[in-house]
């Protein structure tokens, strides 16, 4: 996206980067689908949302910043900017979907959903194009009535919140940067891995088990990823996927 790089690159020019204390420069990865995670990135001006396609290796922005922000202006009458979307705050609940209909996409249209002013938004960001807008748009943002208290979220694949397998046999988890594995309900656990570091650590999101409980899927991701100020761009060499026995 031409454009957004353009704009990205002129804010690390014109300013130095200095996140509010209470936003993280990098958030959080949030693997919305099993080979894609996204994560928020503090830049000088807001926050740009980044995506990253873990099984082509591909870095990108999770949306048009420019785009969203044009149609959430005529919706809500605010006056946002590509970098000042309404998305950061915690109380935002900020969710990406594969959910949407499509009907050229099969496995679910992408959207996103979100709390403003108290009440739950969702924006379709792959819908057939209207060109009867100025710009023409694939994107479409509509309220959908009070928001509701969210449950507090925990991270799942964490020694606290682990990941349980089909079976119910076993729970997997990240510690220490690496994937291990123990009974379910605790016990000794055996660790599948030693080849992850602080930099370079397996990410709890990625945790996958297969659907006889043999083998657990996980990715190893170098910090690089999103240390780097670039929004798009091939990261393959910085993704390890490996497939792991359980240990049965």
């Amino acid at each position: 996206m031409p454009m957004l790089a353009g704009l990205l690159a002129a804010a690390l020019v014109l300013a130095p980067q200095t996140p509010a204390a209470d936003v993280p420069a990098i958030s959080e990865r949030v693997w919305a689908k099993p080979d894609h995670f996204w994560y928020r990135r503090t830049v000088p001006g807001g926050h740009l949302w980044l995506t990253v396609d873990a099984k082509h290796g591909a870095k990108s922005p999770l949306f048009d910043h420019q785009r969203l922000a044009i149609e959430l202006n005529l919706r809500t009458g605010y006056d946002y900017t590509p970098l000042t979307l309404p998305f950061a705050d915690p109380a935002a609940r900020f969710a990406v979907k594969y959910d949407g209909a499509n009907a050229y996409i099969q496995e679910g249209a992408m959207a996103v959903e979100f709390v403003l002013d108290g009440r739950q938004w969702r924006c379709e960001l792959q819908i057939k194009w209207d060109w009867n807008k100025v710009p023409p748009t694939d994107y479409e943002c509509l309220p959908r009535g009070q928001a509701g208290t969210a449950p507090a979220a925990v991270a799942a694949g964490t020694a606290a919140n682990p990941l349980v397998s089909p079976d119910g046999a076993l729970e997997a988890f990240v510690e220490n940067h690496n994937v291990a594995v123990r009974p379910a309900g605790g016990g000794a656990a055996t660790v599948l891995t030693t080849d992850g570091t602080n930099g370079d650590a397996y990410d709890s999101g990625s945790l996958r088990w297969s659907g006889d409980s043999r083998t657990l899927s996980a990715c190893r991701l170098n910090a690089a990823i999103w240390q780097s100020d670039g929004v798009s761009g091939n990261v393959e060499k910085l993704i390890v996927a490996r497939t792991l026995p359980a240990g049965r």
